[in-house]
């Protein structure tokens, strides 16, 4: 009995001491985890800020798109088409509604005989007149959609050879001076108006120091002008 004791004992003792090894193996392992986490974590944080530190500042600059259109040659030679074809198609609605108007006054002449054909072809005349002039509204505004289509296109491969060639990282429209207005007959109301533009905005203040709009215009009518087929 008194061996059985003993070696109960011992085992028991056995037990205990291996216990308490495995709970210390298991803190060294959990702090041993945490260390090399927080090494982890501050190595993340100086690659960041050694990069943010490497990066240089962007260089902004803004133009105005309006200006801009407005002082292009290309914008005045294409306008001067325009005003071409326009007149044009004025010229030609003109005679159209000519055509009407004598033909009303010989419906006036008539006799009760012919009027009902004079009416019927005065109709035809009318309706024709008219879809012409529908059409030719509608052909110079999509001339017009077109014109100021290409000019943007142009505008952005400007700005971006302007960018490369000075360094730019970034390049807004300015439109910061642009008035929020209010049109009283549109259909929607003028808090709807006014918050729409709102939040359109894109640029509230912006130093005329970075302005680039005459850099833009110098370079657009220059290479306009080297294109001889212009």
């Amino acid at each position: 009995n008194a061996e059985l004791l003993i070696s109960r004992t011992s085992t028991r003792r056995t037990i205990f001491m291996f216990s308490i090894s495995g709970k210390n193996r298991l803190q060294r392992m959990t702090c041993t985890f945490a260390f090399a986490s927080v090494v982890c974590i501050i190595a993340g944080y100086a690659a960041v800020a050694a990069t943010t530190q490497m990066l240089a500042p962007t260089v902004v600059a803004t133009f105005s798109i309006e200006e801009v259109i407005a002082d292009l040659t290309e914008r005045a030679d294409a306008e001067t088409k325009l005003r071409n074809l326009i007149m044009g198609i004025e010229e030609k609605t003109k005679s159209k509604f000519d055509e009407v108007a004598k033909l009303e006054k010989e419906l006036d002449a008539t006799d009760n005989v012919d009027r009902p054909i004079i009416n019927e072809e005065l109709d035809l005349l009318k309706l024709e007149a008219l879809s012409y002039q529908n059409f030719a509204a509608s052909q110079v505004d999509i001339e017009r959609s077109l014109m100021y289509r290409d000019l943007y296109q142009k505008i952005q491969t400007s700005v971006a050879d302007i960018a490369e060639q000075n360094g730019y990282g970034l390049v807004l429209i300015n439109d910061a001076n642009r008035e929020i207005m209010v049109n009283p007959k549109a259909k929607v109301s003028r808090e709807f108006q006014v918050r729409e533009q709102l939040e359109v905005k894109r640029i509230v203040y912006a130093s005329n120091q970075i302005d680039i709009t005459e850099q833009i215009v110098s370079h657009m009518n220059l290479e306009w002008e080297k294109n001889p087929s212009n």
